[in-house]
C-alpha cells in the first residue's frame, strides 16, 4: 500500500480540521427532528473524492468516524463510519457510471445512502425494524444533499484557488 507523502498528510490534516470546524458549527444549529444533521462536513469529503482521490476521501471518512467514536462513543462512531463509507461508495460509483453527473445528483444520492447505512446499522444494533423511518430518511437525505451540493458549489472556487500549484506569491 502506497504511503501518503508529507504534502498529502498536510492536506489531509487541513481538510480534517475543516471537517471538525464544520461539524462544530453544525452542532450550534437548533436541533432537527430525529437528531438529524445537515452533514456540512461532507462538503470536504466530497471535494477530496472529486479532486484528490478516493484514498484521501476514505481516509478522511475513517478519521472523522474515529473522532466521533472518541468524542461520542462506539454507537455514534459506527453510525458515522457506516454512513460515511456507504455514501462515498455511492458517490464514487455514480460518478464512474455517470461521467456527467452533477454535484447535486451525487450529493443527494450520497446523503440518502448515508442515511440508509445509518438506518441499517441502527436497526441491527437495536434489533428493531426501523423501516417506518425510511421515507423520513429519504426526505432528509434530499434536503441535506441539496444543501451540501449548494455549499460545495459556493466554496469550490476557494478550494480550487487554495489548491492551485505554483501560485505566485506577493512581490
Amino acid at each position: 500500500m502506497k504511503k501518503f507523502t508529507l504534502h498529502e498528510i498536510t492536506t489531509l490534516a487541513l481538510m480534517l480540521s475543516m471537517i471538525f470546524v464544520l461539524s462544530a458549527l453544525e452542532g450550534m444549529f437548533p436541533p432537527l427532528p430525529f437528531h438529524m444533521r445537515f452533514g456540512l462536513s461532507n462538503v470536504v469529503t466530497m471535494y477530496a473524492l472529486f479532486f484528490i482521490g478516493g484514498r484521501a476521501a476514505f481516509t478522511l471518512a475513517g478519521l472523522k468516524s474515529l473522532s466521533v467514536l472518541l468524542m461520542r462513543g462506539p454507537v455514534a462512531g459506527l453510525l458515522s463510519l457506516s454512513g460515511g463509507v456507504l455514501s462515498l461508495l455511492m458517490i464514487a460509483l455514480l460518478a464512474a457510471v455517470c461521467r456527467n453527473a452533477s454535484y447535486f445528483l451525487l450529493s443527494v444520492a450520497g446523503a440518502i445512502t448515508h442515511n440508509m447505512g445509518q438506518l441499517a446499522v441502527a436497526s441491527w444494533l437495536t434489533s428493531t425494524n426501523l423501516l417506518a423511518l425510511f421515507p423520513v430518511m429519504i426526505l432528509a437525505g434530499i434536503l441535506a444533499g441539496s444543501l451540501t451540493a449548494a455549499l460545495l458549489r459556493v466554496v469550490m472556487p476557494f478550494f480550487k484557488r487554495a489548491a492551485a500549484p505554483n501560485r505566485p506569491g506577493p512581490p
